[in-house]
C-alpha cells in the first residue's frame, strides 16, 4: 500500500471529513480512503456510460434509416439467444 500526504488541507475540508468519518465509524484515514476510492468508481463508470454513448451515436449514424420498434426488440431477442 502506498502512503499519501495531503498539504494545505482547508480547515473546512478536514472538518467535513471528520465528520463523515464519524458518521461511519470510520477512521479519518480510512473515510479519505472510501471518499477516493468511490470517486474513482463514478468516474470509471461514467467513462464507460460516455464510450458505450458513443459507440451508440456511431452506429446510428451509420444507419440509412431510424430503425422500427419490432427491429430493435428482434434485435434484443437475437441478443438474447
Amino acid at each position: 500500500m502506498k502512503t499519501l500526504t495531503i498539504r494545505g488541507l482547508p480547515d473546512e475540508v478536514h472538518l467535513e471529513l471528520k465528520e463523515r468519518a464519524k458518521k461511519n465509524r470510520r477512521s479519518l484515514n480510512q473515510e479519505v480512503i472510501a471518499e477516493l476510492s468511490n470517486r474513482v468508481a463514478e468516474d470509471e463508470a461514467e467513462y464507460r456510460v460516455k464510450k458505450i454513448l458513443n459507440a451508440a451515436e456511431t452506429f446510428r449514424a451509420g444507419l440509412k434509416r431510424p430503425l422500427s420498434g419490432d427491429e430493435i426488440r428482434n434485435a434484443i431477442d437475437e441478443d438474447k439467444k
